[in-house]
Parts: C-alpha cells; sequence; structure tokens
C-alpha cells in the first residue's frame, strides 16, 4: 500500500501499487447520503462513463463485499485553473456527456433526499435553524415547479464539485460516481455554477439551461446543501445516518 487517500463523505479510499501501477481500493460506506442509492447502478454508471472517456477505467467492483478497484489519475485542478476557459471546455463537456449515458438506473426523488434529512433532524431533537424550518415548504413548491417546468432529464452526476474532477488541464476525468442517478439535468449545471462560482450567464450560454430554471435549481441545490451541513454540524449524528440510527433503534 501506498497511502490512504483523502476521503470523500462516504468511504474509504486508499492507494495501491500493482506492479508499478498506481490503482485506487475504494472501500464502501455501509450507510449513504441519497435514498435510494444502488451500488450496483453506480458500478454499471461508472462503467459507462468509462468506456466513454468520462470516469477513469473500473478495474474490479465486489459489490457484495463493498469495494471496487479503479486507475488512480493523480492529478486535482489547482484552484487558479478552474477559471481557464481550456478546463470549463472540459468541464461542461464531460458533464453533457455523462448526461447523454443511457444506463437504466434508478429515478432521483428529490423530495424524498430532502425529508430523509427532515427524518434525521426531527429524531435528533435538535432544533434547526428559522431559515431552514421556513424553507421547507416553499423548497417543496420550488421543486414541484421545476418537475412541472418539463424540466430536461438525464443521467446526472449530482456532485460535480471540484475534487471530483482530477487529471491535468489538458485531459480531465469525472470520479466518484455514488450520488449519479437519472434526474434533472439543470441540478447538475446549478452545482456547477454554486460549486465553482460561475456566473449565470456563463453556465446558460455553455449549458443551453433556461436562466429561469436555473436560478430555482440553484436555490435548490443551496437549500440541499444547507441541509446536509446542519445535520453534519452536529456532532452526535452524521447525515449518513438514518432515523433509526439516530434514535438508537435495533
Amino acid at each position: 500500500m501506498v497511502g490512504r487517500l483523502d476521503n470523500g463523505r462516504s468511504n474509504q479510499s486508499f492507494l495501491l501499487d500493482s506492479s508499478g501501477t498506481r490503482i485506487v481500493l475504494r472501500l464502501n460506506s455501509t450507510t449513504t447520503l441519497l435514498p435510494g442509492a444502488n451500488r450496483l447502478a453506480e458500478a454499471e454508471i461508472w462503467q459507462a462513463a468509462s468506456a466513454r472517456g468520462i470516469a477513469p477505467p473500473l478495474l474490479y467492483v465486489d459489490t457484495q463485499a463493498g469495494f471496487l478497484v479503479s486507475t488512480f489519475i493523480a492529478d486535482h485542478l489547482p484552484p487558479q485553473a478552474q477559471t481557464e476557459d481550456t478546463v470549463l471546455d472540459q468541464v461542461f463537456d464531460l458533464l453533457a456527456r455523462c448526461h447523454s449515458l443511457e444506463v437504466d438506473v434508478p429515478v432521483m426523488d428529490y423530495a424524498q433526499h430532502i425529508e430523509r434529512y427532515w427524518k434525521i433532524i426531527n429524531s435528533s431533537g435538535t432544533t434547526p435553524g428559522n431559515t431552514l424550518t421556513r424553507q421547507r415548504g416553499p423548497m417543496l413548491e420550488l421543486l414541484e415547479s421545476l418537475l412541472n417546468k418539463d424540466t430536461q432529464r438525464g443521467l446526472c452526476h449530482h456532485d460535480p464539485i471540484p475534487a471530483n474532477f482530477v487529471g491535468t488541464a489538458d485531459r480531465l476525468y469525472l470520479i466518484d460516481w455514488e450520488y449519479a442517478a437519472e434526474g434533472l439535468v439543470v441540478m447538475d449545471y446549478a452545482a456547477l455554477g454554486v460549486e465553482w462560482g460561475i456566473a449565470d450567464e456563463v453556465v446558460v450560454a455553455r449549458s443551453g439551461m433556461e436562466p429561469e430554471s436555473l436560478a430555482m435549481a440553484k436555490d435548490l441545490y443551496r437549500y440541499l446543501c444547507a441541509l446536509w451541513q446542519a445535520v453534519a454540524a452536529w456532532p452526535n449524528i452524521s447525515p449518513r445516518q438514518t432515523p433509526d440510527q439516530v434514535r438508537g433503534d435495533k
């Protein structure tokens, strides 16, 4: 083993050397942030993305044992490179190719995702902030509006933060497919705008998203992030726990 890699929110990853080739061993968490997440679906999506050159090659998967092995891509983009046109060209291209993948996978239920957070919050006995409480109804209405707008759907990554784009400015790959599912394409672009600090007009011009839908999706994305952060801030519970685990139920 070469060493332990910086871990994401749900798994542990280790860098291994196999006859001079560096590979990544990921040990899956037994819990997940998203309701309905499916490790078999994740592997299928990753393999499809790898075949299209979107993701690093997935070398081996054992969903029963709870681990997978992939090719190691060494570099992360430095912050100063994240605004370069050549980098943004690749980022938007990778997402667009992700959205065009034809994989039979579960559909993301965003309302269920929100309610799962609230069940954890309510089970914890902790009072959330007034802002989150006031936003609960309006955000569900906003989500319903997005769903009723005939918003474009496709295979969404759902976590396109800068850390999930690895490689160099000349060749990037998209990693961490744990939250990928069929969903609202605009949610990926909303996350991209928020996490990368990309202006709305740039996102609209590069993605073809409708400006009003993008603005709504950004509000919804920020709300989801605020829920996650609120739960993660409490030392006695975790965003990956179920309500039963919070209560201590068997």
